[in-house]
């Protein structure tokens, strides 16, 4: 990724995204409703569509033009495995571990210490809310959107490098569309209109389409979002994109591209890190002062956790997963 100078863009708006969704759970239910910092952080869980825009963007920018076709759907699919799963998977029981050594102090307040071998399955497959069940970790639920859309993506990429324009107005559109559809339990579905305007930049990038193609279709996708999600996700999102259309950064190092590099390990840490020192703080009587001292304190702590996940576990995962050839 950091071969391409505008990827630098990508991954700072990953580490951002990252630390506002941190940031926001950190805050929730331990600040103040009129306090600066839950005034400040109170929309960060936004961030998690910032997420899918950059998706939108980045899986089909790897694949178009490529030689990618329908045949190499299997190695698309088991490299994207290679590349998220063995962080999913041992951050499940992380937090398995975590929460049943948590239950054995007397400070613990919460629900008694349970697993099952169905629900970890669930977890596996991303399928957990399937059966109605509850995710270990709350941001988990985006991780299966996510695989949700690698399902997708690798069919439709597959008809839009046949070069047909007609066929690729025809199943962008369719999936767009998919953001109307209301199914219970599904809730990819609801993210296709955000996911697609990152697509949009990976079609300009591609010459797929031109500047004044993508801002006029960025624009109807703006609507749609807005309709969706709100006014705000439909500015935040439109905003992402054409930060990634059109602003070529060109920087190695600085602190939003460090964080960017570990986002994946700071999004699955950040609860069961930071969120177990916040959750002890909720027992003492502090001021404002203290709590965001605690909150930094919680971000701190997650982002060394997170740096030392990347380097044992994502990073080597990240390397496998290069490895495997797609369109080979």
């Amino acid at each position: 990724m950091a071969k391409h100078k505008y990827f630098s863009s990508v991954i700072a708006l990953r580490g951002l995204a990252a630390l506002v969704v941190g940031l926001f759970h950190f805050t929730k239910g331990f600040s103040h409703d009129d306090s600066v910092m839950k005034m400040l952080t109170s929309y960060g869980w936004m961030g998690v569509e910032v997420f899918f825009v950059i998706s939108g963007f980045v899986i089909p920018y790897s694949l178009l033009k490529k030689g990618y076709k329908l045949k190499h759907y299997g190695k698309f699919l088991l490299k994207r495995i290679v590349r998220i799963h063995p962080a999913y998977v041992l951050s499940i029981f992380g937090v398995i571990i975590l929460n049943y050594l948590s239950t054995q102090f007397q400070i613990y307040e919460g629900k008694p210490f349970q697993w099952s071998t169905e629900l970890i399955a669930q977890h596996f497959f991303y399928v957990v809310e399937f059966f109605d069940n509850v995710w270990l970790n709350p941001v988990y639920w985006t991780l299966a959107v996510e695989f949700h859309y690698y399902i997708i993506i690798g069919l439709l990429i597959a008809v839009w490098n046949l070069s047909n324009k007609n066929w690729i107005a025809i199943t962008f559109v369719l999936f767009v569309m998919l953001s109307f559809v209301n199914i219970e339990n599904v809730k990819f579905l609801r993210y296709t209109d955000i996911f697609a305007i990152g697509t949009l930049c990976a079609f300009l990038k591609k010459e797929i389409i031109n500047k004044g193609l993508y801002l006029i279709a960025a624009a109807v996708l703006v609507i749609i979002i807005s309709y969706n999600h709100g006014i705000i996700l439909g500015i935040l999102t439109f905003s992402s994109s054409i930060i990634m259309a059109f602003y070529d950064a060109n920087f190695n190092k600085g602190a939003l591209l460090f964080l960017g590099n570990i986002s994946y390990s700071l999004y699955l840490l950040h609860v069961p890190i930071g969120g177990r020192i916040i959750n002890i703080a909720k027992r003492y009587d502090l001021g404002e002062a203290q709590k965001i001292l605690v909150i930094l304190f919680a971000m701190t702590v997650s982002i060394i956790a997170a740096w030392m996940f990347y380097i044992l576990v994502e990073k080597p995962s990240h390397k496998w997963s290069q490895r495997i050839k797609v369109n080979s």
